[in-house]
């Protein structure tokens, strides 16, 4: 479920950290702002884009899967809940203390959008998850605080060792015939228990080893050294370009008023009510994103430029 990191041959994973960070946030913040349909579909699929140019679609798909089920989820809820509008679907039963319990074609239509923004959302942080480094990351935020970044530090290089552990030794006990699979669940909890015991011992052991490790290498004596950090190249002020274009394009919206979107009484043209310039500002900042992930691996000259 929780996907991992694995450093591929793309643009997106050879960004700078704050770069590569800067982009989504702009993505998620233009999601989270922006209610017109036409922004939200725009948003949605320049994200999709870019997880499919960084060559984590098939890594993040449980996680994609998980937001699309969430999305789902929010979207039939709301017309539960909702019952505003002027178009009626069904007509359900009166409850008490509640009112009548219709279905209507708006908070249907309101259900899908908030839906579809969720899942861009998730979209996201997936990017983020998945192509940029979190050694990277951390030594971002080793610059703030040294003893939180290097815990976090810590959690994120044993974790998939810990899994990798777990993995082994359920195979192990599924050989020697426990029963970890069917049967009641306080059979499967007790088969369970010495695994549990196996890799709480382990952890406690790495920790010790990490320890004498770090002892040894001198931490926590004064005069403390930092490796140097990654340089800004042309592709990282294409990145942040972008960024700019797209909060730019939240800002213009939002002052010209074409960021909003009427759902209730009765929805409104998407294409009427939009802000073109900012539409298209929007569309243009990750067009031209995408045409440099797509030409980066293509052009040699290219790539050697930026």
């Amino acid at each position: 479920m929780l996907p991992v990191y694995r450093y591929k041959d793309t643009l997106l994973h050879g960004l700078h950290p704050l770069a590569a960070l800067a982009l989504a946030a702009s993505a998620v913040t233009a999601a989270l702002v922006l209610e017109n349909p036409l922004y939200t579909a725009t948003l949605c699929f320049s994200v999709l884009a870019l997880l499919w140019q960084a060559e984590v679609l098939r890594e993040g798909r449980a996680l994609l899967r998980a937001a699309a089920y969430m999305g789902l989820l929010v979207a039939l809820i709301n017309p539960l809940v909702n019952s505003a509008g002027e178009h009626v679907l069904v007509y359900g039963p009166s409850l008490p203390l509640w009112g009548k319990l219709n279905l209507t074609l708006e908070s249907l239509l309101y259900g899908l959008a908030a839906g579809v923004r969720l899942f861009t959302v998730v979209a996201g942080f997936s990017l983020v998850t998945l192509a940029v480094n979190p050694d990277d990351l951390l030594e971002l935020l080793s610059r703030l605080s040294f003893r939180s970044s290097l815990s976090a530090a810590l959690a994120v290089r044993l974790y998939p060792s810990m899994v990798v552990e777990a993995g082994e030794m359920r195979d192990a006990q599924l050989a020697r015939g426990d029963l970890l699979r069917g049967g009641g669940r306080l059979a499967r909890a007790r088969a369970h228990l010495p695994l549990l015991l196996s890799l709480f011992q382990g952890a406690l052991d790495r920790a010790a080893s990490i320890a004498e490790s770090m002892s040894a290498r001198g931490f926590g004596s004064r005069g403390r050294t930092r490796a140097g950090g990654r340089r800004l190249r042309p592709r990282d002020l294409v990145a942040a370009g972008v960024s700019l274009a797209v909060t730019g394009s939240v800002v213009l919206a939002s002052l010209r008023g074409g960021g909003g979107y009427r759902f209730f009484p009765s929805p409104a043209n998407p294409f009427t009510e939009v802000d073109l310039a900012s539409w298209a500002l929007l569309t243009a900042a990750f067009a031209a994103i995408l045409a440099v992930c797509g030409s980066w691996k293509k052009w040699h000259w290219w790539r050697s430029r930026i």
